[in-house]
C-alpha cells in the first residue's frame, strides 16, 4: 500500500512531465516558423523557397509535419507533398484555436499506449492581426517509449523494495515467532507430563524474553507444587497406614471382647480408651496435615512489621501452657525489631516452634526467646540481669533490652528470632531432618505428628525468610528464624 501510494502519483507525474516537455518543444519550434512565414505582400520567392526547404528538412529529421494556413484556413506552405489533405478533428480544433489568437493547450499526460499524434498550433500575427496559423502534427511514440522506460525503472525499483520488505518482514516474523514456537513446544511438553521442560531464554524481543522468564518461573512453581503434592500424598499414606491399622485392630479386639463371656468391664473400658486415643492421634495427624497443606498454598503479602511485638504477643499466649507445665519463658533481646514479613505467617511459625519447645522441655525447664537485629554495633555495656515481667506464682517471662541509650544506626540485614529449650535435643546427624514432614526423633518421649517444624519452616520461607535448627550451648534444641530486612533506605 505504501509503495502504491507513492508509485502511482510518481508515474502520473512522469506522464504529465513528458507531455509538458513535448508540447513546450513543439511550441518553441513553431515560434521559429511563425517568425519566418512570408505573409507580407512584398515577400519574394527566395523567402518562400527557404521556408519550404526548412519545413521539408524538419519533417525528414523529426518526422513532424508542419503546415502553414492563412486566415481563410487554406494551406499555404507544408513540409509534405499533399497539404490539401482533409483535417482530422484534432487538427481542425487546433487550427480554430490558433486563428482565434490563442495557443493550443498542453496534454494532461502521455501514456505508453497512446498512438494519437500531438497537434500543436500557433497563430501568425502581423501588425496586430492574425493572418494565419502554423500547425504541427507530432507522433508521440518516442515520448510514449520514454514514459514506458521510466515507468519500468520505477516499477522495477518498487518490486525490489517490495521483495526487500517481504524478506525483512519474513525475517522479523521468524524472529518474533521463534520464541513463541519454543514457548508452544515447552507448554506441550509440560501438558504431556514432562514438568522439567523449560524455555531457552536470551533471544527475541524484550517482551518475549520477559514472557520466557515468567513461563520458566511458572513451570518451576508448577513442578514444585506437583512434586510437593506427590510427596505429601506419599508421606501421608505412609504415616496414616499404621495408626489406621492399629485403630482397626483395637476396634476389632473391642468387638470380640464385647462378645466373649466373662470379659471384665475394666478390660472393655481400657480397650475403648486405647481405641479412642488412637482415633484422636489419627485425627490430630489429619488436622496437622490439613494445616500444612493450607500454609503451603495460601498467604498474605509481606508487609513492614515489628517482629518483636509479634514475638511478645505469642509469648503472652503460650504463658498458660508454660504455667501448667511449670516451664519458664525467658524473653531476651531488643524491644522493637522491624522486618519484612507477614504477621500471621510469623505468628504461626512461632506457635509451631514454641509448641515444640514446650512439649519437649522438662518440668521446671526454661525456654528462651531472643530477638536481635543482624547488624554490627560498637561494644556495649554488659547486659543487665533479666527483669521478670510476670507476677509472683507464674512462669518467669523475662525481657532484656540490649540497645544502648543512643545507638549508632546499623546496616540492617534482617532480624533473628532464636528459640532455645533445654529438652533432650536431637542427635547431630538428625538435625537436617528436623523440618522434614512426619519425621520424629526415635528418642522423643512425646506423641506428635512430625509436622510442626515443617509448618514453621514453610511459613517462614514464604516471604524469603529462613529457619535453622541446631543444638543449644547447654543442650536442647535451638531454632533460629531469620526475617528479611525492610527494603529501601532506613
Amino acid at each position: 500500500m505504501v509503495l502504491a501510494s507513492l508509485g502511482v502519483p510518481l508515474m502520473t507525474g512522469i506522464a504529465s512531465d513528458e507531455a509538458r516537455t513535448l508540447h513546450t518543444d513543439r511550441m518553441a519550434d513553431l515560434s521559429l516558423f511563425v517568425s519566418t512565414v512570408p505573409f507580407a505582400p512584398d515577400a519574394g520567392d527566395v523567402e518562400v523557397q527557404t521556408l519550404e526547404r526548412d519545413l521539408n528538412r524538419y519533417e525528414e529529421l523529426y518526422g513532424i509535419s508542419v503546415t502553414v494556413y492563412d486566415a481563410a484556413r487554406r494551406p499555404r506552405f507544408s513540409g509534405h507533398d499533399d497539404p490539401t489533405t482533409a483535417l482530422n478533428p484534432a487538427e481542425d480544433a487546433a487550427l480554430d484555436t490558433a486563428l482565434s489568437g490563442r495557443l493550443t493547450e498542453v496534454w494532461d499526460q502521455i501514456q505508453p499506449w497512446d498512438d494519437e499524434p500531438l497537434v500543436a498550433a500557433q497563430p501568425v500575427v502581423r501588425d496586430g492581426d492574425v493572418v494565419g496559423a502554423v500547425v504541427s502534427v507530432s507522433p508521440v511514440d518516442r515520448a510514449a517509449n520514454r514514459v514506458l522506460q521510466r515507468w519500468s525503472i520505477l516499477i522495477a525499483l518498487e518490486l525490489v523494495a517490495m521483495i526487500g520488505a517481504v524478506a525483512l518482514a519474513d525475517r522479523l516474523a521468524r524472529r518474533l515467532l521463534k520464541p513463541v514456537g519454543r514457548l508452544d513446544e515447552a507448554a506441550h511438553q509440560i501438558s504431556a507430563g514432562d514438568l522439567s521442560a523449560r524455555v531457552p531464554t536470551g533471544s527475541g524481543p524484550p517482551e518475549l524474553r520477559r514472557l520466557e522468564t515468567s513461563f520458566n518461573e511458572m513451570a518451576v512453581h508448577v513442578q514444585g507444587a506437583v512434586e510437593a503434592q506427590r510427596a505429601f500424598v506419599a508421606d501421608a499414606s505412609h504415616q496414616l497406614r499404621n495408626p489406621l491399622a492399629a485403630l482397626l485392630m483395637r476396634l476389632e479386639a473391642l468387638n470380640l471382647a464385647a462378645g466373649m463371656p466373662g470379659t471384665s468391664p475394666a478390660r472393655q473400658t481400657e480397650a475403648m480408651e486405647r481405641a479412642l486415643a488412637d482415633g484422636k492421634h489419627l485425627a490430630g495427624t489429619l488436622d496437622r496435615m490439613l494445616a500444612l497443606a493450607t500454609v503451603e498454598n495460601a498467604g498474605a503479602p509481606a508487609v513492614l512489621l515489628d517482629a518483636a511485638a509479634v514475638v511478645d504477643e505469642r509469648l503472652a499466649f503460650w504463658m498458660v501452657v508454660a504455667d501448667r507445665r511449670d516451664i519458664h519463658l525467658v524473653r531476651r533481646g531488643i524491644a522493637h525489631a522491624r522486618a519484612q514479613h507477614d504477621a500471621g505467617a510469623l505468628a504461626g511459625a512461632l506457635d509451631a516452634v514454641l509448641d515444640n519447645a514446650l512439649k519437649y522441655s522438662p518440668e521446671g525447664g526454661t525456654v528462651t526467646v531472643d530477638v536481635r537485629p543482624v547488624a554490627l554495633f560498637p561494644p556495649t555495656p554488659p547486659e543487665p540481669p533479666p527483669v521478670p515481667l510476670a507476677g509472683p506464682g507464674s512462669s518467669s517471662v523475662l525481657a532484656l533490652v540490649t540497645d544502648p541509650p543512643n545507638p549508632p544506626r546499623p546496616v540492617d540485614d534482617g532480624v533473628l528470632v532464636t528459640v532455645t529449650d533445654d529438652g533432650p535435643g536431637v542427635a547431630a546427624e538428625d538435625l537436617p531432618r528436623v523440618s522434614d514432614r512426619f519425621w520424629r526423633s526415635q528418642d522423643a518421649g512425646q506423641e506428635g505428628t512430625g509436622l510442626g517444624m515443617s509448618i514453621a519452616k514453610t511459613l517462614v520461607e514464604r516471604h524469603h525468610g529462613t529457619m535453622e535448627v541446631d543444638t543449644g550451648e547447654e543442650g536442647g534444641l535451638r531454632v533460629t528464624l531469620w526475617l528479611p530486612p525492610v527494603p529501601g533506605p532506613r
